[in-house]
């Protein structure tokens, strides 16, 4: 597993911008460690902290906007297709569309924080043709509130999530050499 904190480093707010738009696409980016490691990027100097923010804002606002276009053109069939690739997706599709009914608009300003919802929730306010303007301003919200929450730990917490990234990288590299020990083991 790559040091996520390194990765942020070198490549800044390219690799910050790419793991946040292919995570509100919905591909399995772990976008909260990408703005964790920001925030601390940005505590250490390498990354500037508005500018690191702007960057976060605007990829999940574009990500999230190509779903909610997409989901207001081809409604239930991209639903379909994103709880497809979900272990269960008939109950993919109905929890999902039982939030967003239950809780309306305001699940756009959580929706970040519950893994499957931040992917379904675009796409729902399309297919239901929430109005763009509306649908912009309360992603917006969450998405702020998104940013400001791990942005901000990460920025507030920089040494703990270093030890913590730091110590996920050597457990990962213990786990391959036991696994290479084992797999010679076997061989032999």
């Amino acid at each position: 597993m790559p040091d996520i904190l390194s990765v942020i480093a070198k490549y800044g707010y390219s690799s910050l911008f790419a793991a946040l738009l292919l995570e509100a696409i919905g591909l399995p980016i772990p976008g909260a460690l990408a703005l964790l490691a920001a925030g601390a990027a940005s505590a250490a100097g390498a990354m500037h902290p508005a500018l690191a923010f702007g960057v976060a804002i605007g990829a999940m606002l574009i990500g999230d906007t190509a779903l909610y276009v997409t989901g207001r053109h081809s409604g239930w069939a991209l639903l379909g297709f994103l709880c497809g690739l979900s272990l269960s997706p008939e109950v993919c599709i109905l929890r999902s569309a039982k939030w967003f009914y239950k809780r309306g608009r305001t699940t756009l300003l959580f929706a970040k924080f519950l893994p499957g919802v931040n992917t379904m929730a675009p796409p729902l306010a399309g297919s239901m043709h929430m109005r763009a303007s509306q649908f912009l301003r309360f992603d917006f919200g969450g998405v702020l509130f998104y940013a400001i929450a791990y942005g901000g730990l990460g920025y507030l917490f920089r040494d703990v999530f270093r030890m913590v990234a730091g110590g996920l990288q050597a457990f990962s590299r213990a786990v391959g050499w036991v696994i290479l020990v084992g797999l010679i083991g076997f061989v032999c």
